[in-house]
This record gives structure tokens, C-alpha cells and sequence, in this order.
């Protein structure tokens, strides 16, 4: 993932989970523009998310948290292996 949309800076690994629009994040649709994701590995715990959640602002912040994230499709960069 990259980080200060619509930058290419890696950010950390994540699973996708889904691109369906109608997918909630926080009680919020991702819409056409986003993936709902959960944090793996972050590589820079202080980075912001692109669309804050009530509880988590950071990175760092969902990963301890475990939850998934809405970020931006533009900024997902598949790794297979």
C-alpha cells in the first residue's frame, strides 16, 4: 500500500479483503474509489489514513486494532508470492 494518497510510498502489507462498493468500513460504504483491507505489516506505523475511522487514525493505530481499512484502489500494488 502507499501512503499520502496519491503518493507511491510504501506503507505497509495488507490483505485485501474486498472491492464490492457497498462494503462497510466503519459503518461507511468504500464506494468505487476504495478496497476494504486489514494492516499485515506496517512499515510506518505514524502514517495517516486516507479516510480516519473513530477510533483509528494511523496505520499503526488498525493494525493493533486488528480492524480493516477502506484505502484508496490507486495505491494497492498486488505482490505475488
Amino acid at each position: 500500500m502507499t501512503a499520502k494518497y496519491p503518493n507511491k510510498e510504501h506503507v505497509t502489507y495488507a490483505t485485501f479483503l474486498s472491492s464490492n462498493r457497498r462494503e462497510k468500513v466503519d459503518g461507511v460504504e468504500i464506494g468505487t474509489q476504495f478496497t476494504k483491507v486489514v494492516v499485515n505489516h506496517p512499515l510506518q506505523e505514524n502514517e495517516e489514513l486516507v479516510r480516519p475511522m473513530k477510533h483509528c487514525k494511523t496505520i499503526g493505530d488498525v493494525h493493533s486494532e486488528g480492524t480493516s481499512i477502506a484505502w484508496p484502489s490507486i495505491c494497492i500494488q498486488k505482490i505475488n508470492g
